[in-house]
């Protein structure tokens, strides 16, 4: 049974409210207060005060949000960031079971990190473009993962769910949310259809041990940008969605 624009756009909506707040830990988290190390130096009185400028050193030259890094960066850059970092790592585990061949391939573990890793980043990106409603966030994901075009907005969008304190409990909260992402997303996608996928070359070498792993990292790679492309030329389609200013 074909699914209604309020029954998709309810189910993308739930997936938005659990993205949205993993990206605000991944944004404002620091719990050794080190991305203020990055905007003043500061003269190492010891060895922890040594340790701390060296790790914040790294994180500056990952340009993570919230360093001076990341301030110096002009906007395409701060959405070509979450590809570029946040997207390899998301992607290497959608690919990790490749590397078993066609044992793992008929299991649904890659499909699930798929969607999530997806839907993580084009959520990211749209938000530094400065498409922060939810509303505009379903329709966008509706449009790129599913294909689907959405014309409704939700009476009872879902509620957020911020994260407990503590950095181990919070870890395991984000795997958690993620893998739950990609399982809703890949449930979707049996009635709506599959998400901007790998290359059919890099598909069928996926299915080769060993091999399987890299051809599946790159096919991800791959697909992970076009989404991303994608994603920005949706914001220009539709500058009535950007709320602060930004142009992509």
């Amino acid at each position: 049974m074909a699914l209604s624009d309020t029954e998709v756009a309810t189910v993308l909506d739930r997936a938005i409210a659990t993205i949205d707040p993993m990206l605000d830990v991944l944004i404002t988290a620091d719990p050794l207060d080190l991305k203020p190390r990055t905007h003043a130096f500061q003269n190492p009185r010891n060895c922890l005060d040594r340790s701390a400028v060296a790790a914040s050193g790294v994180l500056n030259v990952l340009d993570w949000p919230g360093t001076a890094g990341w301030d110096d960066l002009p906007l395409r850059d701060h959405a070509d960031w979450w590809v570029s970092r946040i997207g390899l790592v998301t992607t290497g585990g959608v690919a990790f079971p490749s590397i078993f061949g066609p044992w793992t391939k008929k299991l649904p573990m890659s499909d699930y990190l798929g969607f999530a890793s997806q839907a993580l980043v084009l959520r990211a990106v749209s938000r530094e473009y400065g498409v922060v409603s939810r509303d505009a966030a379903v329709t966008m994901l509706a449009s790129i993962l599913f294909g689907r075009n959405l014309d409704v907005r939700l009476e009872s969008p879902a509620d957020a769910e911020p994260f407990d304190d503590g950095s181990t409990r919070r870890e395991k909260a984000f795997v958690s949310r993620l893998w739950s992402v990609g399982r809703t997303l890949h449930d979707l996608s049996r009635s709506l259809g599959d998400r901007p996928g790998s290359p059919r070359l890099l598909s069928w070498l996926g299915w080769i041990p060993f091999v399987g792993g890299a051809a599946s990292y790159l096919g991800e790679l791959i697909a992970l940008r076009r989404a991303a492309k994608l994603c920005r030329e949706w914001v220009v389609a539709h500058p009535d969605t950007i709320s602060t200013g930004e142009q992509p």
